[in-house]
């Protein structure tokens, strides 16, 4: 089974543009996609400016609404497993 690697920034800056939201996102999920998603909370990705932050299998994305992150991870668990 994929799973995908989710680590969303919860320091001042992207919690305050945010971030909080995109937890919310993830764990409102249904369960049988939510299985195959390990996610967790860091402190800082050292984007503040452009938060939120997050990244997503090692690669850092900014400026990510509920919306943007729920649709990539849509595609990542889309995708086949090599």
């Amino acid at each position: 089974m994929k799973t995908v690697k989710i680590e969303i920034c919860r320091g001042t800056s992207c919690h305050l543009l945010g971030s909080w939201e995109l937890v919310e996102a993830v764990e409102s999920l249904p369960a049988g996609q939510r299985e195959k998603i390990d996610m967790c909370t860091l402190d800082c990705l050292k984007s503040c400016r452009q938060g939120p932050n997050v990244r997503i299998d090692g690669i850092v994305f900014s400026g990510v609404t509920p919306e943007h992150l729920l649709a990539m991870l849509e595609e990542k668990l889309c995708q086949p497993v090599n």
